[in-house]
């Protein structure tokens, strides 16, 4: 192999590691992929069966696959293309060798496999509780000496979090830690080295010093209140008193479609929660009537938008506009208006977070405490806020958390009573004449 590879301390004893398990536990930026492609890449080379697993297929077939396809180029340019890549099975094979691309979205597909020497998970902090159990059948066979290779950043309040805990005493774990820091000393060949600039911008994304060591040092934190956006503390805050100049309010919808989750719709003013309405089943035509009767009790120059989760809500927004009531739908996962979040759900929930910061919010009802409470957010491996997904809310509190849903999406856009933009037009349009 003609390439010489510098690297940073940390990723070289992580390459050069021949434990049972070696883990490269560090944080955000710290080139903990780059190591894992030179693994991948020696192991191929050397004849052997490889698995290597990704948080899901857009980061196994965009990252991890194409950094061991350029470690390999790399390798072997000299020699011509003695490898083989098909990308439609996320697969390199090299004589007898074998690399096989996986995602932990169906880690079930690796039954099956055996004679698998190497295994390797990126992000393993987000897999599920089952992999390593699931992959220990893949790595027997003859004559073969299996060695498993994990990188990730910690997640508080994770079943990995705990097997690092539980396991810190075996001699046969090997664990090594790094911050971005070691990777962005000169002379590393790792080219995901951040600016000074980029670390910043993550120091100002991160909402508390717990998350911060987590995510940039690669800490792990056993403090249950590493990455929680509403405190006891904050739930329990009493409305500051405000002059308002409006009584004007927003409401929000989560719809459930046909599953088991709940139908909600929150009606909310500057800092109180006035209507909560949950329906287990419920018709679009009925939430129509729900919705106008709510309307009609609050008055229509009040109302100053009416948000809905996209996932459900498309057939409720027509049936509302046929009904001469204007909606916005709100996707969940689509882009947000500042570039610090992942998506619109992120960024509708720091909304609601910083609202009750300055101004309280009443009427937060048991189920609607809980479900803020369990809803924490993390960084994902762009740096933005993300909050953790739903089944993991569901899992700690036996519920969907649908009447947060419905209260964030009431924080979509400030509140503007219709009736208050209507008198604005018609004065300006006077002065206009």
């Amino acid at each position: 192999m003609r390439k010489q590879y510098k690297l940073s301390g940390p990723q070289l004893e992580f390459v050069n590691s021949d434990a049972r398990f070696t883990i490269f536990n560090a944080g955000r930026s710290s080139g903990k992929t780059f190591a894992a492609s030179l693994i991948a890449a020696r192991a191929l080379l050397s004849q052997k069966k490889v698995i290597v697993f990704a948080q899901n297929f857009k980061a196994l077939s965009e990252n991890l696959m194409v950094a061991i396809d350029e470690r390999l180029s790399e390798m072997t340019g000299h020699l011509g293309k003695i490898y083989k890549f098909n990308p439609n099975s996320q697969k390199i094979t090299y004589g007898k060798g074998a690399i096989y691309g996986m995602s932990y979205e169906n880690i079930e597909t690796c039954r099956g496999f055996t004679d698998i020497e190497v295994a390797i998970y990126d992000e393993i902090a987000i897999a599920p509780a089952n992999l390593l159990s699931t992959v220990a059948y893949c790595l027997r066979g003859k004559n073969i000496k299996p060695r498993q290779y994990a990188m990730t950043t910690p997640r508080f309040g994770t079943w990995w979090n705990k097997y690092l805990k539980d396991n810190q005493d075996d001699t046969t774990i090997k664990i090594i830690h790094s911050t971005v820091f070691d990777l962005n000393k000169k002379g590393n060949d790792d080219e995901s080295v951040i600016t000074q600039e980029q670390i910043d911008n993550m120091i100002k994304s991160t909402l508390d010093e717990n998350m911060l060591r987590q995510e940039l040092y690669g800490e792990l934190i056993e403090d249950n209140s590493a990455g929680v956006l509403f405190s006891s503390r904050l739930l329990s805050n009493a409305p500051k008193f405000m002059q308002r100049n409006n009584n004007g309010y927003a409401i929000g919808i989560d719809c459930s479609g046909l599953g088991k989750d709940s139908n909600v719709i929150v009606v909310r003013n500057q800092n109180e929660i006035l209507d909560i309405v949950e329906k287990k089943v419920a018709s679009n035509s009925e939430l129509c009537s729900i919705v106008r009767g709510l309307i009609l009790t609050h008055g229509k120059a009040n109302l100053s938008h009416v948000a809905i989760d996209e996932a459900y809500g498309l057939d409720l927004h027509e049936r509302l506009s046929d009904a001469g009531i204007t909606a916005t739908i709100v996707p969940f996962g689509g882009k947000a208006k500042n570039p610090a979040y992942a998506n619109q759900r992120a960024e509708m929930y720091i909304n609601l977070k910083k609202g009750m910061e300055e101004y309280g919010l009443k009427g937060i009802n048991d189920e609607l405490y809980r479900e803020l409470q369990a809803t924490k957010y993390i960084l994902n491996n762009n740096g933005k806020i993300q909050l953790i997904p739903k089944d993991e809310i569901k899992l700690n509190i036996g519920r969907s958390p649908d009447i947060a849903d419905a209260l964030a999406l009431t924080y979509t856009q400030d509140i503007i009573p219709i009736g208050l933009i209507e008198s604005d037009r018609e004065i300006q349009n006077r002065y206009m004449l």
